[in-house]
């Protein structure tokens, strides 16, 4: 008779040992489910469950795409999170250029259910500005949800249809609706479907969620106009995308550049000055965040003297004075 604890006579493991590597194995099963990556399988046999191919989207970044084991999964949720509201405008332009990667048209759109809170913060799409950073206004439908609870319930039921290219699901911070169990059913429904979902955090922060992929994305001054350099003119915009969660990848931070013409990314070295460009011992650490912001003050239009008035600072004078 074997007591609690004590070797197996035939030299196995003791019962509470092999017991608890049973549990282990089981829940590290359940979590690779949720999160729709393979994983080593820990049975008692000792054989590992190889893993299984997936369908990956190459942004057209050697080294970003490299760095996410080949690119974006095609299929299942991925979180895109901003630090701040301010910083919303790199958060939409790089969800516009995966639903053009993701082929968006008007037979088969970018879905974007957005909250109202932060539609009020970030504001709707600019049909101009769409057009200019080469993405077809009429691939995209905007559903605009009263409470986070409704473009949740909207992000799934998309979700599961599969007829959008890219759902995008955006809202402001952290709500609980959208933690651990509603990420949970967003990666079911987008991996069951064979479809894409992006989780938009604005002004997030990083919280456990069964996306396999997180992202921060982080503004960066924009490219020079090609030719010319010298003038303060607006380029080609640049990301930064911080590699926060990804199964079996170390996290780093890779700068990219979208291309609005060949509608594409490529590498972008910040520590790389375009001839033309301030030189200085400031230009390159510039060229690595946002333009920092001017100073405070206030401008006061001051109206011109009338003929015979004192001047400024002069002692008034007393009535009846001459």
């Amino acid at each position: 008779m074997e007591r609690d604890g004590a070797p197996d006579p035939n030299g196995g493991a003791p019962a509470p040992d092999r017991a608890r590597a049973a549990t282990v194995s089981a829940l590290r099963q359940a979590i690779g489910r949720i999160e729709a990556v393979p994983f080593a399988r820990e049975a008692l046999s000792g054989k590992d469950e190889k893993p299984k191919g997936v369908d990956r989207l190459t942004l057209g970044a050697p080294r970003f795409d490299a760095a996410l084991g080949g690119g974006l999964p095609r299929a299942g949720l991925v979180e895109l999170r901003t630090l701040a509201m301010r910083d919303g405008g790199a958060g939409v332009g790089f969800a516009l250029a995966l639903g053009i990667l993701l082929g968006a048209s008007g037979a088969r759109p970018l879905l974007w259910i957005a909250a109202a809170d932060a539609l009020a913060e970030g504001g709707m799409p600019c049909r101009e500005g769409l057009a200019h950073f080469g993405f077809a206004p009429e691939a995209l439908v905007v559903v605009r949800a009263r409470r986070v609870q409704d473009a949740a319930w909207a992000g799934e039921e998309a979700a599961r249809s599969g007829a959008a290219a890219l759902v995008v699901v955006e809202v402001r911070g952290n709500p609980p609706l959208l933690a651990l169990e509603g990420t949970r059913r967003l990666q079911a429904r987008a991996r069951d479907a064979g479809g894409a979902v992006l989780l938009l955090r604005q002004g997030g922060e990083a919280e456990a969620g069964a996306a396999p992929v997180r992202l921060l994305v982080e503004p960066v001054r924009a490219a020079p106009v090609p030719g010319l350099e010298a003038l303060p003119l607006i380029g080609r915009p640049r990301f930064s995308l911080g590699l926060e969660k990804a199964r079996g990848l170390p996290p780093r931070t890779l700068n990219l550049e979208w291309d609005p013409h060949d509608r594409r990314f490529h590498d972008h070295d910040p520590r790389s000055l375009p001839l033309g460009r301030v030189s200085g011992p400031s230009a390159g650490a510039a060229v690595e965040r946002p333009d920092p912001p001017r100073g405070t003050g206030a401008l006061l239009a001051l109206r011109p003297l009338r003929p015979g008035a004192p001047p400024a600072g002069a002692p008034p004078r007393r009535a009846g004075a001459r």
